[in-house]
């Protein structure tokens, strides 16, 4: 997996910069592992999944995240409700030419790509 660790000036902050098919995890890890309790935690489960075969789940904010033997499956919800009439109104009001969805942005990457990139990462915030 292809990622830039990269400052954010706009932000003020470090970010993780990732092609298009892995933003969902440039975003969690960015967003929501930036301490290092939660940097642990997530070093342990990929560990676990590794060694004992064994699936964690976790919830951070809009972000779902499972990490198992198979790898890490990263989901971002969103929310479209507010913008599912604009939405509709772009397709001459025909209501049901276009429905919106929740589904969000997935993304999944190998174990070995996830702890790589977490232990990168800490070095950046450290």
């Amino acid at each position: 997996m292809d990622y830039e660790i990269a400052f954010d000036q706009d932000e003020n902050v470090y970010r993780i910069y990732t092609g298009y098919e892995f933003a969902a995890i440039g975003e969690w890890v960015s967003e929501y592992v930036r301490d290092v309790e939660s940097i642990q935690r997530v070093l342990i489960a990929a560990r676990l999944a590794e060694t004992e075969k064994e699936t964690t789940e976790f919830k951070h904010g809009p972000f779902d995240v499972i990490v198992s033997e198979e790898g890490v499956s990263v989901s971002r919800q969103i929310d479209l409700d507010s913008a599912e009439e604009e939405i509709k109104a772009m397709f001459d009001s025909q209501d049901s030419f276009y429905q919106t969805s929740t589904d969000g942005i997935q993304a999944e990457c190998g174990l070995e790509d996830l702890i790589n990139m977490i232990e990168n990462w800490h070095e950046v915030l450290n």
